[in-house]
């Protein structure tokens, strides 16, 4: 019994201090941290809380409260705007096949230094300065994803996955750590492809039978016809806000997207709004969360 007070009480410090502007939230957060210890949560990190270094601090320190808390984290992160703005400095101009980027050979090599490279081990390190224990999974020293060219290569070194080494990302997380895994897959002729981010978070996903996968993007969430917030959604209102018009445009394929990934065994997907400090932590830990969760 004074191991489970122990426990309990070493919980209580850890949300004073890497959290204590959600002190109200403090008992929800306990009580969550207890529902989803055996559980495993995949976070797709990437677009504008890549780039902002007060939105990376944040996240870092909701990561390395999540891990302290003892709970089985996942993070795959992409890095869209900063191989952008690299490309852009170079003056390599998009060349496009039926709507789909080209990757090339260039552009595969500013992707693998920026994804993995500078980016990864800049989470790695942020988590880690928290009191975390994250570990760089960063698809060129370190494999786990395979992968096979898209459309036989007619978009070049683009991926598409085919293989997870499950066995490796599950051994971290028996451990205590965080594994922070770059979009970059490998086929066996030794050859590296660019992967989608949110495909690699959600085969990930998948493959692990994840309790959630998180999508942190730069939209609050899906949005009704008046502009709020739609809290959760299945399949049913979906199809309804769908042909409606409510869900249309860049949202359509991200839900379409959400609800493959769930008949494929993951229990919920949430989008929320990567841009707001503490987005994972609110989500996790608070009855009302802070995006949209998407289930059957």
């Amino acid at each position: 019994m004074s191991s489970e007070v122990d426990i309990a009480q070493q919980r209580a410090k850890v949300l004073n201090y890497l959290w204590p502007q959600g002190k109200a939230f403090h008992k929800q957060a306990l009580d969550f941290a207890n529902f989803y210890q055996s559980k495993i949560i995949v976070i797709k990190y990437g677009g504008f809380a890549l780039g902002n270094q007060k939105i990376v601090k944040s996240f870092a320190k909701n990561i390395s409260l999540f891990n302290q808390l003892g709970l089985k984290i996942v993070i795959v992160h992409g890095g869209g705007p900063q191989i952008e703005k690299e490309m852009l400095k170079q003056k390599i101009i998009d060349q496009e096949y039926q709507g789909l980027r080209v990757t090339t050979k260039r552009i595969l090599t500013i992707v693998k230094r920026i994804v993995g490279r500078e980016l990864n081990p800049m989470i790695v390190k942020n988590i880690n300065q928290c009191g975390g224990s994250a570990k760089s999974i960063n698809g060129i020293t370190k494999k786990i994803i395979g992968a096979k060219k898209m459309l036989n290569g007619k978009i070049g070194f683009v991926g598409t996955p085919t293989g997870l080494d499950k066995d490796y990302i599950l051994s971290l997380l028996n451990k205590g750590m965080v594994p922070v895994i770059s979009p970059l897959g490998f086929d066996k002729a030794g050859n590296t492809y660019n992967i989608n981010a949110d495909t690699a978070a959600g085969y990930v996903a998948e493959k692990l039978k994840a309790e959630r996968l998180i999508l942190l993007t730069d939209v609050v969430g899906v949005l009704d016809n008046k502009k709020r917030l739609i809290t959760e959604l299945d399949e049913k209102k979906a199809s309804k806000f769908i042909k409606n018009g409510t869900i249309k445009g860049g949202m359509l394929p991200k839900i379409k997207t959400c609800f493959n990934i769930i008949k494929k065994g993951v229990k919920g997907v949430v989008i929320i709004d990567g841009r707001n400090s503490n987005a994972t932590v609110l989500e996790l830990f608070t009855k009302k969360g802070a995006g949209t969760l998407i289930s059957k």
